[in-house]
């Protein structure tokens, strides 16, 4: 962050997660902090992320992720994130669960290359990043039915994600739709059809008055 203006996106990150119920604590603010540096000097060459402006990044970017952290049940031992991009949500919840094992697939090799050099730098050593398509890594044997939490922001229209992700799933595993609209009885009944079923739906407002929505997609 610049240092004429580094205390103002870290303390709308901590004020921001509090108000989520997520309290972060210094480590975690540092890293934060790191990744916000990292994201605007890749940003620089790479077309990383929409978000330009620190407190954009802050609200759209790093709260709007970690709104899924109260929602990841205490049992979760592996968390997989279908098309990361930038790094939302899993490099946010990542920091905030340094112990919780994450695995990111990304099919475009820079937004990779800058995945693993934010683990790398940020001490996040069970986060890994794979450069694959989703769809041929759910054929490998190791990958199938093996994450009880999967993660999908704005990979695809909802219907497009869930069939994306529904593979990596165990039964009862849990998947966090980050959405702007909750979906009608058609799509439901969609989701239902690939083994997904509306477990809860969280409003998450926001200082720009839209709002967002996560749902839990409960796999059968």
């Amino acid at each position: 962050m610049p240092q004429s203006g580094s205390r103002r996106p870290r303390e709308l990150l901590e004020a921001g997660a509090l108000a989520l119920g997520v309290r972060l604590d210094p480590t975690a603010l540092d890293r934060f902090t790191r990744y916000l540096e990292e994201l605007e000097r890749w940003s620089a060459s790479i077309n990383l992320t929409a978000l330009r402006r620190p407190a954009d990044i802050v609200r759209d970017g790093f709260l709007d992720s970690l709104a899924c952290d109260p929602l990841v049940p205490p049992e979760t031992r592996r968390a997989i994130d279908i098309g990361s991009g930038a790094g939302f949500p899993a490099i946010p919840l990542a920091i905030a669960r340094p112990a919780l094992p994450f695995t990111l697939v990304e099919a475009t090799r820079k937004k990779v290359t800058f995945l693993r050099h934010v683990a790398r730098t940020l001490g996040l050593d069970r986060v890994q990043a794979l450069h694959e398509r989703a769809e041929r890594l759910a054929r490998e044997p190791a990958q199938a039915g093996a994450y009880d939490l999967a993660l999908a922001r704005a990979a695809a229209p909802l219907l497009e994600q869930a069939a994306l992700v529904r593979p990596f799933l165990a039964a009862g595993g849990l998947f966090l739709a980050q959405v702007s609209a909750l979906p009608g009885g058609e799509a439901v009944r969609a989701l239902r059809s690939l083994g997904l079923a509306v477990e809860r739906t969280v409003r998450v407002p926001r200082d720009s008055g839209a709002t967002r929505h996560i749902l839990g997609l409960r796999a059968g």
